[in-house]
């Protein structure tokens, strides 16, 4: 039978078990990388009066909040840029 201390005993059972967890986490990390980005024709939209951000389509001039029924122009959140 192979001699084993406690101390070398712990650090192989931790060493394994941190090596699972990072195999997974690489496993994890590369899979969620590779998906697939689906482009729609709505564009976020916001408000002008309760200033509630939504989509809505990009071909309408005037859409209606879902939140204080207004109509509004069909002007898009640009960013800031």
């Amino acid at each position: 039978m192979i001699e084993l201390s406690t101390a070398a005993a712990i650090n192989i059972y931790l060493g394994i078990t941190l090596t699972v967890l990072l195999g997974i986490w690489f496993y994890h990390h590369y899979s969620v990388r590779h998906k697939k980005v689906i482009f729609t024709d709505k564009e976020l939209l916001v408000c002008e009066f309760c200033h509630f951000a939504y989509l809505g389509g990009k071909d309408k001039s005037v859409t209606q909040c879902p939140q204080c029924q207004s109509f509004n122009k069909n002007n898009s959140f640009k960013g800031y840029t």
